[in-house]
């Protein structure tokens, strides 16, 4: 756990406006905030909205809100830790370590490797742009990869020399442990470390937070090996990162597009296609969708439209339709990678094909009547079989019948044949499928107990709600009022406990907008996220307040919570009313009724009175 006050030290270092301005790009369109394009959803009207006074943020259209350490944990897709490190970092204030020496020391380690590798990927950079350099400079531009896009990506040279790295890392400082550890070197038989890189174009590999964690390597001619990379080292593991994510994680589009190579991925990006990334091999591993699940649900599989291309392509639909995510595959003509492609073509014409990306259904039926293809044409008998085995395995009736209707016309068979031998293969063999089945209802039923455990069904107002937000926008209101809200006052539950942990904080005048954000937590009630609800109120308040005194308003949305409290109350006694049979019961709900109708009616007068 990280104190509060170096959380509160953390987010008065961040000024929540210069933080978002690193994202999105901000006008200011009224006296108070400051209004931009939402990064979380597309739109082309501005609808985010950013308060310097209140440092929240709050979107009209989708609705995210929060102060600094939510916008940055929405738009970097990590956990509440991490964001407050990414923070703390750009402060430059140092979080408190876990008591724990090992720990220590593998963090310390951690933090020299990711300093040696940014210091390794400046200095293959500048070998580029010198003299020393000017192999790879020709073989960019044949490649047609211009030097702001070489920029862009970090692209450096190592020249063909067996220590210049090691020894320029020795002369900064770096220990043999650290260069062992970095992966950029490899030992002789006599022991001696050499460079691993030697004469090649370089690309550095980012993590999806922007750091260097390790790099690649080309040779600029025909000779083997073609490419070499950093092995794995305490801080990159190949199968948990995606060349590009970094960069291609802020493009408006909603998806993303996977390719092979390096090139391909820089060479898209220069054509404007931003949306693209590289699987850093040509298998995507499990931790790889987990990550492309975090940004979006659309992926495009763009490999090579060659035998060992479609087989990639083919491992990688697999493990992405386990994720859930909708999948197609932009299929590259003529066996070309996308880099050949747009350099042959043009970016239109690539433009083009990404549009045209074909659903993971009919890819499959593709690869279905590819592999049945023989010397003497198209087997139908084997065509059908795959076929009818793929639609088989479709729960949806509508889409297995409309397909099925494509493949009878492709077979020149009856539709209500087809249909018919494709109901019959899901159902054998039955004793699978039903545990299959079974499988799906007890997964189905787990899911929909966690849904109702996570979901809150509390009552909540938006009197309380303005009541609570005016309390942190103007602490003052706080010590100025006779008559205090209380608990009672707000609805049980939620709000009610809302409000305790932030009395302690009003009665210091100790309460904000962004603190109170923070005591909102990820609580989520009756669907919504709470703390998007007070961000948006927050945005809201000045407004509704216009030239009424801050105090007096406060006065205001007391007396309406209390009324609005007593009307639930109400309610529920009726509804209570209609289901006893005693009278007993009944003589003292009425009781409690009429007391209630009275308090109400007290109330009221008062609120007309004094307002």
């Amino acid at each position: 756990m990280i104190p509060d006050n170096i959380v509160e030290e953390i987010k008065s270092r961040n000024e929540l406006v210069s933080i978002v301005e690193q994202y999105v790009t901000l006008d200011r369109k009224s006296s108070a905030n400051y209004f931009g394009l939402c990064p979380f959803h597309r739109e082309d009207t501005p609808s985010f909205s950013v308060s310097p006074s209140k440092q929240i943020f709050y979107c009209f259209g989708c609705h995210k809100g929060g102060n600094v350490i939510n916008f940055i944990k929405e738009i970097e897709h990590v956990s509440y830790p991490q964001a407050l490190q990414i923070l703390a970092e750009k402060a430059g204030i140092a979080l408190p370590e876990p008591d724990d020496e090992g720990w220590r020391r593998r963090s310390e380690l951690s933090k020299r490797l990711h300093e040696a590798m940014l210091e390794a990927a400046r200095w293959f950079y500048m070998q580029l742009i010198g003299n020393i350099g000017k192999p790879a400079q020709d073989y960019l531009r044949r490649r047609e990869i211009s030097p702001a896009t070489a920029k862009k990506f970090g692209l450096g040279f190592a020249p063909d020399n067996w220590d210049a790295l090691l020894k320029h890392l020795q002369s900064k400082g770096f220990t043999t442990e650290e260069i062992e550890a970095s992966g950029l070197f490899k030992k002789t038989k006599q022991g001696n470390l050499i460079d691993l890189f030697r004469g090649r174009l370089m690309f550095p590999i980012f993590d999806v937070l922007g750091k260097v964690v390790a790099f690649g390597g080309r040779v600029l001619d025909d000779s083997l090996p073609k490419y070499i990379n950093s092995p794995e080292t305490p801080i990159y593991t190949k199968g948990r990162h995606l060349y590009g994510l970094n960069l291609a994680k802020a493009s408006r589009t909603d998806n993303l597009i996977i390719v092979e190579g390096y090139l391909d991925v820089i060479a898209m990006h220069q054509a404007g296609i931003d949306q693209a990334v590289a699987a850093l091999g040509t298998a995507l591993t499990e931790q790889q969708a987990i990550l492309l699940r975090k940004y979006t649900e659309k992926i495009i599989i763009g490999f090579d439209a060659d035998a060992a291309g479609q087989k990639a392509a083919l491992r990688g639909l697999e493990i992405l339709a386990g994720k859930d995510m909708d999948v197609s595959v932009l299929m590259v003509p003529d066996g070309k990678d996308p880099d050949e492609y747009i350099r042959k073509n043009g970016p239109e014409r690539f433009h083009a094909l990404v549009e045209k990306s074909m659903p993971l259904l009919d890819y499959r039926l593709y690869c279905a009547r590819r592999d049945s293809q023989t010397d003497k044409g198209l087997d139908i008998i084997e065509y059908q079989d795959r076929a009818c085995d793929i639609l088989a395995e479709l729960d949806n009736g509508i889409v297995r019948e409309l397909y099925a209707d494509k493949l009878a016309a492709e077979l020149h068979a009856s539709k209500d044949i087809v249909i018919r031998e494709i109901e019959r293969r899901k159902l054998v063999p039955a004793a699978d499928k039903n545990k299959d089945l079974l499988k799906q209802q007890l997964r189905q039923r787990q899911m929909d107990l966690t849904r109702k455990q996570e979901e809150n069904k509390d009552q909540i107002t938006k009197e309380e709600i303005y009541l609570i937000v005016l309390l942190a926008s103007y602490p003052g209101c706080w010590l100025e009022m006779k008559d205090k809200p209380s608990p009672a006052d707000f609805s049980q539950g939620t709000m009610r406990q809302l409000f305790v942990e932030a009395m302690p904080l009003l009665s210091e005048a100790r309460l904000d907008s962004s603190r109170l954000l923070d005591l909102a937590g990820d609580t989520v009630i009756r669907g919504r996220e709470l703390k998007e609800l007070l961000a948006k109120a927050s945005m809201q308040i000045d407004d509704i307040l216009g030239s009424q005194r801050e105090t007096k308003a406060a006065r205001l949305w007391m007396l309406r919570t209390r009324m609005k409290q007593l009307l639930i109350n109400k309610k529920k006694l009726e509804q209570k009313l209609n289901e006893v049979n005693e009278e007993h019961e009944t003589r003292e709900l009425r009781n409690e009724l009429l007391k209630l109708s009275q308090d109400y009616a007290h109330l009221k007068e008062q609120y007309n009175t004094e307002f």
